[in-house]
């Protein structure tokens, strides 16, 4: 049996412990860490089916002149590379025999409870950030390229490229916020985005905050202006333990995201747990289950800019 009885915790049931200890963890309190809640991160959306389908949008270009007499210049919106996120089922169960119920005198049944919320909220941080940490692989757009590339094609069949080369640093962020300002749309007009939020792995963390807080250019012999701070002092630094490299990602990953990007999080079903009492099982278990449900997808590389250090 692979839930909580008297065989695999013998123990807990008798007076030979004191105290069963459980690593409580500070991870929500972090400074600046980015959550699958975070609303700069993740665009927050719900949906009531099973499936999302999305499709980018193509604006009508800028406005043309025209003579007096002339007809008024048509526009043409369009939208297209249609894509399907489908939601997925998050759960986890566990049996606690009513025995150890009765007689846990450490608390055991409460800190398994904890453990399990504790872990219901790791995977869906774990998850959402994965978009990141496959940013340069698995982690396609509507277009069918890398989140973060150099070959992106828009509905109007210009080339963009959201890949600002080269590691974190005084000089990459200036690239980067120059790149996401002049970044095309769909139609190849301007998108204008301006600069809310830098995500980088715990290893960037400190020199992410030294780069764009302090009051004068780091790094420098020279009192210069940082304009960073100056300029954008409501750019935030957000920081996941799931973006680094002893989670599956890269410890030289940096993004720089506008709050017009769009990386979504489409919530079906929030967290919900239930506890079966012993009295309707063959085998007298508690059975503690939790469910929720949620995908998380990007749609286009529009907002967002990024590097893999390289």
């Amino acid at each position: 049996m692979a839930g909580l009885h008297g065989g695999v915790a013998s123990n807990v049931v008798k007076t030979a412990l004191d105290k069963v200890f459980n690593a409580e963890f500070d991870y929500p309190v972090l400074p600046g860490v980015a959550t699958a809640e975070d609303s700069i991160v993740f665009i927050q959306d719900a949906t009531d089916r099973a499936s999302v389908i999305t499709e980018q949008f193509q604006g009508s270009g800028y406005w043309d002149t025209r003579t007096e007499l002339q007809d008024v210049p048509e526009g043409s919106n369009k939208v297209g590379n249609q894509k399907t996120f489908a939601v997925l089922n998050y759960s986890k169960s566990l049996d606690v025999s009513k025995n150890l119920f009765d007689d846990d005198q450490h608390s055991v049944v409460q800190m398994m409870l904890r453990n399990m919320a504790r872990n219901a909220r790791l995977t869906r941080d774990k998850n959402a950030i994965s978009i990141f940490a496959n940013a340069f692989g698995t982690t396609d757009t509507n277009d069918g390229v890398d989140l973060i590339s150099a070959s992106h094609i828009t509905l109007d069949g210009t080339t963009v490229s959201n890949d600002v080369t080269g590691a974190l640093s005084d000089a990459w962020i200036e690239s980067a916020i120059i790149s996401l300002i002049e970044q095309k749309t769909q139609d190849g007009t301007l998108g204008g985005h301006e600069p809310a939020c830098l995500l980088v792995p715990p290893a960037l963390f400190k020199e992410a905050n030294i780069f764009t807080k302090s009051e004068l250019r780091p790094s420098t012999a020279n009192n210069d202006l940082n304009y960073v701070s100056y300029i954008y002092p409501g750019l935030v630094v957000k920081q996941s333990p799931f973006l680094g490299t002893a989670h599956g990602g890269n410890d030289a990953y940096a993004f720089l995201l506008s709050r017009n990007h769009s990386i979504f999080r489409w919530l079906r079903q929030a967290l919900q747990t239930d506890l079966v009492d012993y009295k309707y099982q063959r085998n007298n278990n508690y059975i503690y289950k939790g469910e929720y449900r949620e995908v998380v997808g990007a749609i286009s590389f529009e907002g967002l800019v990024g590097t893999d250090g390289a």
